[in-house]
C-alpha cells in the first residue's frame, strides 16, 4: 500500500490557544502600571492647573480687570470647593467678599481639573481667594468675615487624600 502522507503546516488548536492566553497575561500585566501612571499624570497635570489660574488671576487683578458694564477696576476671585473638580473665577467689585455682599458677580471662567481627579481637602467646604485690583493683593478667605494668611488644598484621584495619587498644594497670602 501507499505510505499516507499528512499535511503539517498548520497549528493546532491547543497551540493557538496557548498563545492567545500568553498575549492576554502581557497585556493585563501592562494594563495596571499603565493606568496607575496614567492617574499620576492626570494629578500633576490638574496641580499645574491651579497654580496656572492662581497666576491667571493674579494677572487680571494685576491689568485692571474691568468689571463689565462698568469702568472700574474688578477684583477677581477664585473659588475652591471640597469635593469638587472645578475651580470658578469671578469678578467682583472691590470691597466685597461674598455673593450675598455683591449678587453682580460675574464669572469670568470655569477650569475643570482632569477626569477623576477632586479637590479633596480644605480647611472649610469652601475657600475664596481674593486678587485685589490693581495691586494684585492676595487675600484669603474661609468665610465671608474670617481672612487667613496660608491654607492646604488637597487634590487627589477620586476621593484619595493620602499617598501617591494626591498632592497638596500651599497657598500663602
Amino acid at each position: 500500500m501507499f505510505p499516507s502522507t499528512r499535511n503539517t503546516s498548520g497549528f493546532t488548536l491547543i497551540e493557538l490557544i496557548v498563545v492567545i492566553m500568553i498575549i492576554g497575561i502581557l497585556f493585563a500585566g501592562s494594563y495596571v502600571p499603565y493606568d496607575y501612571y496614567s492617574r499620576l499624570s492626570k494629578i500633576r497635570i490638574s496641580t499645574e492647573k491651579i497654580h496656572q489660574t492662581l497666576e491667571d488671576a493674579k494677572i487680571l487683578s494685576q491689568n485692571g480687570q474691568l468689571f463689565p458694564g462698568t469702568t472700574k477696576n474688578a477684583n477677581v476671585w477664585l473659588l475652591f470647593e471640597k469635593g469638587s473638580h472645578t475651580i470658578s473665577m469671578f469678578t467682583f467689585l472691590p470691597g466685597t467678599h461674598s455673593f450675598t455682599e455683591n449678587t453682580d458677580a460675574k464669572i469670568i471662567k470655569i477650569i475643570s481639573l482632569e477626569d477623576g481627579v477632586n479637590i479633596n481637602t480644605l480647611p472649610k467646604d469652601r475657600m475664596l481667594i481674593e486678587y485685589k485690583a490693581p495691586k494684585w493683593e492676595r487675600e484669603i478667605y474661609t468665610s465671608p468675615t474670617e481672612t487667613g494668611t496660608t491654607f492646604d488644598i488637597g487634590i487627589g484621584w477620586k476621593t484619595v487624600t493620602t499617598g501617591a495619587l494626591s498632592r497638596t498644594l500651599k497657598i500663602e497670602k
